[in-house]
Formats: C-alpha cells, structure tokens, sequence
C-alpha cells in the first residue's frame, strides 16, 4: 500500500451570504410600503436613526384642490402627484406569508444556519407557496451542502398551509396528501404523471391506464380535487391600501425620460447626539461601542436603500427602452420581454431582476403599471414578427367587447379573427387568455 503526501491549490469562487447581502436583497424584494415598514421598524429599535417624510401635505392647499376639483376624463392619467386620495391608485394587498411561515419555523429546535437556510426558502416562495427559485443557486448563495438544503426544505414543507415549500404542482398535492394520511400508489403516480388527463377530465383514459374501473378512477380523482393547488393564498388577508409609483416616466421634447418618485419617502438621518458621544474622549467605551454597532446598521441600511434605488433605476429605464411602442401608442402595443432580456443588459442574474421588479409600480402616460406587467412571452405573428401574449389578451378583450350581445363570439372565432389580422393564436390560448382576463365563455355571455 502506498500512501504520497502532496500539497495541491485550488482556486473556487464561493458567495458568502453576509448579514448586509441579505439585508440588500430583502429590501431590493421590497414594495415601497414594505420598505417605509422597514424603515419605520428600524427607527424604532436604533436610536441613531431621525426619519422624516421628504414631503408633508399642505393642508390649506390640498383643501384649495379638493374646492377646484373637476371630473376626471378618462384619457388622463389615473396617478395625480398632487391627490393624495386618488381611489383609482387603490389596490388589493395581501398580509405577509412570509412572516407567517417564519414564525412557525421559529418554533423548531435548528441551529442557527438551519434557520437561516429556511428563512431564506420562506423569502424565495412565490404567492402561492411554491418554491420557483433554482435548488443549486441556493445552495451556492448560503454555501451549504445538498443534505443540508433538503433538511431544511423538508422542515419549510411540514409548515402550514400545508403544501408550502412544494416545487411543483405534483409535490404541493403529494404534500397535502401525506398530511392527510393518504398513502396510495395508484394516486401518486396519478398525480406524478397525468394531471394533464385529470385536467381535460379524461377519466376512461386515466381509468384504463391504471386498469381500475371508472367509479374507483372518479373517488380518486375527487380526492385530489379537495386539495389545494395554491396553498400560499390561504392565509392572505386582504386589505386596500394606497400606491404610489416607484418610478415616473415623462415625454420630454419627444423622448421618454424616467426618473425615480421621491415624494413622500422617508429620509434617513443620523441623530447629531450620538455623534457628540463618539468624538468624546470621555464617553463610556462600552457606550462607543453600542453607538459603533448601531451606525453601522443605519449605514448599512441607507447603503442598501440607495442600492435598491439604483437598481429599481436601472431596470426601469431598460423596460423604457424596450416598451417605447407602448409608451406612444398604448397597450396593444407592447412587445415580448423577458426578465433574462433585461438581466444581460443589465449583466445582473435574472432573480435581481425578478426581485426589482417585484411590487414595483410605474408611472406612464397611460397609467400606473406594476412592473411585471411589462415582461410578457412572445406570440409569432404574420406580418409583425412577434407579439406580446399581453398585448394580445388586450385585443381579444376589445374584441368581446364590440361582439354582438346576442351573437357572442366563440374562442374559435376569436382566432379566426386574430389570424386574420397576422396573429397566430390557437382557440385553446384564447380560451387560456379570456379565462385569465376573468370573461366569461361565449355560452354564458349571450344576452337574449
């Protein structure tokens, strides 16, 4: 046997997952009222921390406006800076998932890097509970093992609701299933392999795919029905609250121009106070050493708001460019993009991009527009090349709009129609489409 001692050097790039890098990409993911939220329960806890509104409301002159208020036609603009109660920049907001989930986690015997591992799936679920985001980028990102992950994953998967964590639809129901007690092989592989079939309710074929009869095939089936397909929504609660735009884009002398919205956001400052006591060779060190600890957190803050800025920035004028059609002609106008489009430019990774776009709002001449609206798959086209699936869901509900009430038109018409116009559209994704616009079939739209 023979053994050799030999010194080899390897060079590996590793990305440690830093207390300031979580924190930058927690409020890059951040609404503006989530980050006003942050700021806010920061203020409360570091007493280094003075914030202020960059604007306050002038009383006499919002009274003034409300006296000379007119009606408000509808080709104008539904965000006007100047009304802080424009009822048109409601929207519907759901409580926090995540916290929800987090306080749950916080209730298991883990370590300390067990918690952070599963507090930072939690932060990578999407709205309905499933967890989208690649398994070997966070493995990279937290700089941990495989085994490692999947512990943790499986702890997020046995929270409420259940089906959380899940990555797939199949797992999310396997989940649920489980939790029920339900241990059937038959089932499972239904639910593995044929949701398909389920879906266009070919029972015979799932029935003699399986070889069992048709009345075992509808018990099992009706089983998989009563489970929940999106479990993150369960427990949102909704509530209206107000919007205003992270970014404004304005038509200046024939180009569009986007700049970031300041008004109204809370400025961060450092409290005079403190700084007195650190230039103090009299001050208690321990007291020095607190008020060290508490301004690198502020600065940190302010470092990763400015960062989130930037980035929201960034983004925004790249959509600008991409969108220009849209910003002079409308919403039928708007063309495919994609996030990973826009990440190459930016020569970011795409989830930077999911994340700065993430309940982010824009200010356009047509209107306030969440920043995912955008970001839309391609439809080929006759003449035009490529259309976007949005722009086409725009055309197919004018469409139904002008239809004969008592005539409505059918998804296969509204193809025809669409193909006429050098739009390749199959009736199976315009009826995809129409159900996504929440329209009604032709059966049930006709008046008599």
């Amino acid at each position: 046997m023979n053994f050799n001692h030999t010194l080899e050097l390897t060079q590996s790039q590793k990305l440690v997952m830093t207390t300031q890098l979580k924190q930058s990409l927690a409020i890059l993911n951040m609404s503006k009222l989530e980050l006003e939220d942050e700021i806010k329960r920061e203020a409360e806890v570091n007493p280094l921390i003075e914030i202020e509104k960059s604007s306050e409301i002038n009383w006499e002159e919002y009274i003034k406006h409300m006296e000379k208020s007119r009606r408000i036609e509808k080709s104008e603009v539904n965000y006007n800076p100047e009304n802080e109660v424009n009822l048109e920049n409601m929207v519907r907001y759901s409580s926090n998932i995540y916290e929800h989930l987090k306080f749950q986690i916080s209730l298991y015997r883990l370590d300390k890097k067990e918690l952070e591992v599963c507090e930072y799936i939690i932060d990578s679920l999407d709205e309905d509970g499933y967890l989208r985001t690649d398994e070997k980028e966070i493995i990279d990102v937290l700089n941990i093992d495989k085994d490692t992950f999947y512990n943790c994953l499986n702890s997020v998967q046995q929270l409420e609701p259940t089906g959380v964590g899940a990555r797939n639809l199949s797992e999310c129901l396997i989940i649920q299933m489980h939790s029920l007690g339900i241990y059937n092989e038959v089932l499972e592989e239904i639910v593995r392999t044929d949701l398909n079939l389920i879906g266009s309710n070919k029972y015979k074929d799932i029935s003699k795919k399986y070889d069992i009869s048709l009345q075992r095939c509808v018990e099992l089936i009706s089983i998989i029905k009563n489970l929940d397909p999106k479990p993150g929504r369960t427990c949102s609660v909704e509530k209206s609250v107000y919007i205003q735009p992270d970014v404004i884009v304005e038509k200046i002398e024939g180009e569009f121009v986007v700049y970031l919205n300041e008004k109204d956001s809370y400025q961060i400052k450092i409290n005079n106070y403190y700084k007195e006591i650190l230039k103090s060779s009299q001050s208690d060190e321990r007291a020095k050493e607190f008020i060290k600890e508490r301004l690198n957190s502020a600065t940190g803050l302010m470092k990763n708001i400015e960062s989130r800025k930037h980035t929201v920035l960034r983004i925004a004028e790249q959509i600008v460019k991409a969108q220009e059609s849209f910003l002079r002609k409308g919403i039928k106008h708007i063309k495919p993009l994609k996030m990973k489009e826009i990440a190459e430019k930016l020569e970011c990774h795409e989830s930077t991009i999911s994340r700065g776009v993430n309940g982010k709002y824009m200010l356009t001449p047509f209107g306030v527009f969440e920043l995912k609206y955008f970001f839309s798959s391609a439809i080929e086209t006759e003449y035009s090349g490529m259309a976007s699936s949005t722009s086409i869901k725009k055309i197919i509900e004018e469409t139904i709009k002008n239809e004969n009430k008592k005539k409505p038109l059918s998804d296969d018409n509204i193809s025809k129609i669409l193909k006429s116009s050098g739009i390749n559209v199959a009736r199976r994704t315009v009826a995809k489409y129409r159900e996504e616009l929440g329209i009604l079939s032709s059966t049930r739209r006709k008046e008599y």
